[in-house]
């Protein structure tokens, strides 16, 4: 049997001091066999800022048509 569920983490930021770290999630129930790897993944990436909630941060991640999402909006700093 398969377990599956919604993936959760965070994605590191660019340029902005005061938020490093952005939270994502999954957009669908993914396999929990993966993501060991899907935490590998995404810490090799940085998200650009301003950016909004629901906003893809990397579309069809580890080939699974699922994708990853960011779950809080982050205005650009000034």
């Amino acid at each position: 049997m398969v377990r599956k569920d919604i993936f959760t983490s965070v994605v590191r930021t660019k340029d902005n001091s005061k938020h490093k770290l952005i939270p994502v999630r999954s957009s669908e129930e993914i396999d929990i066999e993966l993501w060991q790897e899907l935490s590998k993944m995404l810490s090799r990436i940085y998200a650009n800022t301003p950016i909004k909630c629901g906003d893809v941060i990397c579309s069809n991640i580890l080939n699974t048509g699922i994708d990853i999402i960011c779950t809080k909006s982050i205005k650009k700093e000034i």
